[in-house]
């Protein structure tokens, strides 16, 4: 009852009367419902604000991962203020038309009216559908028949449309779309993943929808914003095909939360309240697994989500009489992975922190939940359960898992090349993946070199001219490479690359959805008219944009510390060794790579070296072997590297700007660059470039990994104790942010 009182005083505009359709669309909080400290804040926020002119708060920004409660939310907020609720989901091509709508091509109402009632019940659910659902799922829906149905009546329509056409019986329409219906109609509206679109000027049509008291011109219209019109924008954080949130979009925004996975105690609380398990110690254990496996799979660019919704079935299952350890498995694990490497990522970070031998040893639940007691209730209504069948899913799960526990490790470095199939050149096309004897350098290529080298020079001490080490001489060499190197490029890349090459052709089709180069003309419907199609006669008169071809959206930078303690316990071989993977992994995926080692104190006169071994700027088949001229040398000036590199990869046009670092130590060089001082200047230079877009990680090869570790934070940090593991480790998470 109180919470019903209070839903009466948040109402907005408590004269508006609602229509039984607008009524419908309200959302209704179940039983099962909390009200989060978000939900409170924003309520309360845009209660206060809202008769406060230009200080209005309508547009409200959530950014979290999956299952962090974002749509939950914006429902919340339908029922808090009584508004109806609906939503659009952005896709990446989305033009103008998606976000205004669109004019179709309409058959008459007195036609329509001779056709067969079959007919005409389809044609009017094409007709009142906002128009960009697929036509087939338009009448599998409507009609309520299969997909194969469907799309044989959608011919029959477009022939018998084309019939009609031929008298003269054919008018257009303007659809308004979703978006305009709720700016128009004061709806609360969320807009889920935006960032996704890739087209600005698409995006510049959805910013003016979120003007404070503005205005849409539509081709029949201009319509004014409602004035009970709230926009709440969802997105996803740092997930493929995602872009940072246009800067335009965001200064709309009048307030924002962070999503992130709740306190472990209101997980246990919303726990309880969704599926009545009341074993508070079983609770806590479940939601610190969570958590955990959430940050592991940040800190390793772990595609998956362990959320609130793994979290709530995982319990349920638990209550339910399913053994802890092994539904962990089908409830979350799986969920974030099947990949045996990552899920032994994820199981080496349970085993540190004695988590899975506590799972372990939980018994079977023997009071199992009363049968009528609350429903398991999810996030989001049209959630989806588990895909994968329980006999296929603990099948798999026992291989995956005996993988993950094999002797020393499961490192696909480990596997005998003569088991992985092989992309080399021949018969199946694949192609050559590096030149064995590249041809001497001309005098003009030598010159090139010589003026790319002096340009290298001139930027690097630019982009460090206001910082603290602008005082510190600087220079940037670009190695040259002997017959020696070659041959040790050869004997180390033996093993690497048939690894390498399996890699590459399992992310090879991913890439392939990235990229498209057409205009799509002769659409139902679109943005833009084309009157020469006309004649055809086959309602085919528009055409939507398409965006212009795209490499990878991700460039990736590799620095190799070069200091003199990377002599020891094989360090060297194996950053050499990791070099190379990363190097023809970025080759065979056409990503931009620049690979640059460093050291400090060579001489009074050479206070700084950076050594250019590959460089997107210059690409040269040659600098494979250049990557062999990596050395241990003198000291180590970390934060130096880091900004010179972060800073070319910044003013990349990439959508993903990776950079990662190969250490053995803490920073250290003279004269007093150590201790907190480096470590202050390390963390400034993150932080600054973090705001700019680019990606850190941290590879710790050697003594100082508590430093490193705390230097770049939990999640920045790879702790490679195994050596072995480093190149295909490097590849495999450089192929994640894909």
């Amino acid at each position: 009852m109180k919470d019903q009182n209070d839903n009466e005083s948040n109402v907005l505009s408590p004269g508006r009367v609602l229509t039984e359709e607008e009524i419908s669309l309200v959302w209704k909080k179940p039983l099962t419902h909390k009200a989060s400290e978000e939900e409170r804040r924003i309520t309360n926020e845009i209660k206060r604000n809202w008769h406060r002119g230009e200080m209005k708060i309508a547009t409200i920004l959530l950014e979290g991962d999956a299952g962090s409660g974002k749509t939950q939310l914006a429902k919340a907020l339908s029922a808090n203020f009584r508004l109806p609720y609906t939503k659009v989901t952005c896709f990446a091509d989305m033009d103008k038309s998606d976000i205004l709508g669109a004019i179709l091509p309409v058959i008459s109402s007195d036609r329509l009216k001779q056709l067969e009632p079959a007919d005409q019940a389809a044609l009017k659910a094409l007709y009142e559908s906002d128009g960009f659902r697929s036509s087939t799922e338009i009448l599998m829906e409507a009609l309520e028949i299969t997909q194969e149905m469907a799309s044989a009546k959608m011919k029959q329509l477009l022939k018998l449309a084309a019939n009609i056409a031929q008298d003269g019986a054919v008018e257009y329409r303007f659809y308004a779309s979703e978006i305009v219906r709720a700016f128009q109609k004061g709806y609360l509206l969320e807009i889920q993943e935006p960032n996704v679109i890739r087209d600005a000027g698409v995006l510049m049509a959805l910013n003016s929808a979120l003007e404070p008291g503005g205005s849409l011109n539509l081709p029949t219209e201009i319509v004014q914003r409602h004035p009970d019109f709230i926009a709440v924008i969802t997105a996803n954080r740092s997930y493929a095909g995602s872009r940072p949130l246009n800067e335009a979009l965001r200064d709309r925004v009048q307030h924002t939360e962070k999503m992130d996975l709740p306190t472990k105690e209101v997980m246990m609380e919303r726990a309880i309240a969704k599926t009545g398990y009341r074993n508070d110690e079983m609770l806590d254990m479940l939601a610190r697994v969570i958590i955990l496996l959430d940050k592991t799979a940040r800190a390793n660019a772990i595609k998956g989500v362990a959320g609130m919704r793994s979290y709530f079935y995982w319990a349920d299952a638990v209550a339910q009489g399913a053994c802890a350890k092994e539904s962990l498995y089908h409830k979350v694990i799986y969920k974030i992975t099947t990949d045996s490497e990552e899920i032994k990522l994820l199981e080496e970070a349970l085993k540190g922190e004695g988590l899975l031998d506590m799972l372990e040893e939980v018994p079977v639940e023997m009071n199992k939940r009363n049968a009528e007691a609350v429903e398991i209730a999810t996030w989001e209504s049209d959630m989806e359960l588990d895909s994968i069948p329980d006999g296929q899913a603990e099948e798999e799960g026992l291989q995956l898992k005996k993988s993950a526990e094999s002797e020393d490790s499961t490192s696909i470095l480990a596997n005998d090349s003569a088991d992985t199939e092989s992309t080399d050149s021949g018969e199946d096309g694949s192609p050559q993946y590096h030149q064995a004897n590249p041809e001497p350098m001309s005098d003009e290529e030598k010159q090139r070199e010589r003026d790319f080298r002096k340009k290298l020079n001139q930027v690097s001490r630019t982009i460090v001219s206001d910082s603290i080490h602008q005082a510190v001489k600087l220079i940037v060499h670009r190695p040259e490479y002997d017959p020696n190197q070659q041959e040790e490029y050869s004997s180390l890349s033996n093993r690497l690359m048939p690894i390498v090459r399996e890699i590459a052709r399992k992310t090879l089709p991913l890439l392939e959805h990235e990229i498209t180069a057409e205009y799509a003309k002769n659409h139902y419907y679109g943005s833009k008219f084309q009157a020469d199609s006309v004649a055809y006669r086959d309602f085919r008169y528009f055409a939507k944009k398409r965006p212009p071809t795209e490499s990878p959206g991700l460039v990736v930078g590799l620095r190799v510390d070069e200091s003199a303690s990377m002599a020891a316990f094989g360090r060297l071989e194996a950053a050499k060794r990791a070099v190379i993977a990363v190097y023809e992994f970025c080759q065979l995926c056409h990503i931009p790579v620049l690979i640059y080692g460093d050291t400090a104190d060579v001489s009074r006169l050479e206070q700084m070296s950076i050594f250019a071994y590959a460089d997107y700027d210059q690409p040269d088949v040659r600098d494979r072997f250049r990557l062999m001229g990596i050395r241990a040398r003198s000291n180590n000036r970390d934060g130096m590297a880091l900004r010179i590199m972060a800073e070319r990869l910044a003013a990349s046009p990439k959508q993903t700007k990776l950079l990662i670092s190969i250490s053995d130590g803490q920073p250290k060089a003279m004269e007093d660059y150590t201790g907190s001082l480096a470590i202050q200047d390390m963390q400034q230079t993150l932080s600054e470039y973090e705001r700019k877009g680019v990606k850190f990680l941290a590879a710790a090869i050697g003594q100082d990994k508590d430093v490193i570790s705390q230097i770049y934070g939990a999640e920045r940090f790879l702790d490679m104790t195994n050596l072995n593991e480093l190149p295909a480790k490097l590849v495999l998470i450089i192929s994640r942010y894909l």
